[in-house]
């Protein structure tokens, strides 16, 4: 308690509650001051390289990470707005509520703004774990008994997060129910169980091709900040730390909450950076059938002559053939090839194939 004459007269506990709940506001303010820049940057990127008009593929796909990411930035912002506007109920409009602002918090979870905001997380949530889900299939092949639990499981987390919403929009819910603060805990493990996955990969191809191709050619894809960015880590880091703050029953998680729905809208958007800049994963980064080296960073062609290599969203940039004078070896042509031919100890073979065939970009 503050030993200012002036100071509020109430039980510790519930001036650490109100307290947390103002700032939770202040810290997602800054987090939302990020999501606009990221948001922004994306944006700006993305209309850069808006595709020629027409129904084709390419464009279908422009106009839908475009959405995609206008919805993310959406959410973000009605969530972080209603919270704001949830607070200034509490302190300065029903001020005079009985019990004052700490029992309108705890009472008044269930009016429509606090609904609102909490469809918009939800929502949220929804599309972040949609993307974590895709880009999981993507790096692990749509290996389907890697793929369809966790899609099983975010098909369940959509099921009980309507249930959870329509609970907490009933007027005799208080902020928190049972139901809800599973919902919560199971939507916090999705991106755990999700992010482990993709770090687990990308950890496990970095080792492999690093042996193969060197450093240096495979950092765009294995660098620590493709890992952090292609697993949302940021997004994980912060659900553990709320989901140990939730299973202990403090009051602290209320910081978290508000802030956690942004982080859960840049993530995704930094991922969709990664594609609209060609550094991401792509369905074509691995061959069907094995565990094979990128083939969106690098092409595979004769040395004597120059090409240029397509992005994931269709940019063409110049890149140059390297060879020493050697006609290239047909029989390794491919990445699954050479790194087939490494792993079985014919390293001088496959060594003399890459020098031939590798177009650097």
């Amino acid at each position: 308690m503050s030993s200012s004459p002036f100071a509020t007269q109430e039980n510790p506990q519930a001036l650490w509650y109100e307290q947390s709940t103002y700032d939770s506001a202040h810290l997602a303010s800054v987090g939302y001051g990020i999501h606009v820049a990221v948001y922004s940057t994306v944006t700006y990127i993305m209309l850069q390289q808006k595709p020629s008009t027409g129904k084709t593929f390419k464009n279908r796909a422009w106009i839908g990470w475009l959405v995609f990411n206008f919805l993310l930035f959406a959410m973000g912002t009605i969530n972080l707005a209603c919270s704001i506007r949830y607070n200034q109920n509490a302190w300065v409009n029903d001020r005079e509520y009985p019990g004052g602002p700490y029992a309108y918090l705890i009472e008044q979870g269930s009016i429509p703004v606090m609904t609102l905001g909490n469809v918009a997380s939800i929502l949220a949530s929804f599309l972040a774990d949609a993307l974590l889900l895709y880009r999981t299939a993507i790096l692990w092949n749509f290996v389907w008994y890697i793929v369809i639990p966790p899609a099983l499981f975010y098909i369940a987390c959509v099921v009980l997060s309507i249930l959870t919403v329509v609970q907490l929009a009933l007027p005799t819910q208080t902020h928190w129910t049972p139901l809800s603060l599973a919902v919560w805990i199971i939507l916090m493990i999705m991106p755990m169980w999700l992010s482990a996955l993709i770090v687990g990969r990308i950890w496990y191809q970095k080792a492999r091709m690093a042996n193969v191709l060197g450093k240096e050619d495979t950092h765009v894809y294995t660098s620590i900040s493709a890992i952090i960015i292609e697993s949302a880590l940021p997004f994980t880091v912060i659900s553990i730390i709320l989901l140990g703050l939730f299973g202990s029953n403090n009051i602290g998680q209320n910081l978290f909450v508000p802030l956690l729905v942004q982080v859960e809208c840049i993530a995704p958007e930094m991922i969709i950076l990664r594609v609209m800049l060609g550094r991401a994963w792509t369905r074509h980064t691995f061959v069907a059938g094995g565990d094979h080296l990128p083939r969106t960073a690098l092409e595979f062609a004769p040395a004597s002559q120059g090409a240029t290599t397509t992005n994931s969203v269709g940019l063409t940039t110049s890149s140059l053939s390297i060879g020493l004078g050697r006609e290239p070896d047909t029989n390794l042509s491919t990445c699954e090839d050479i790194i087939d031919a490494h792993e079985s100890s014919d390293s001088e073979k496959a060594m003399d194939s890459s020098e031939t065939v590798l177009k650097v970009a």
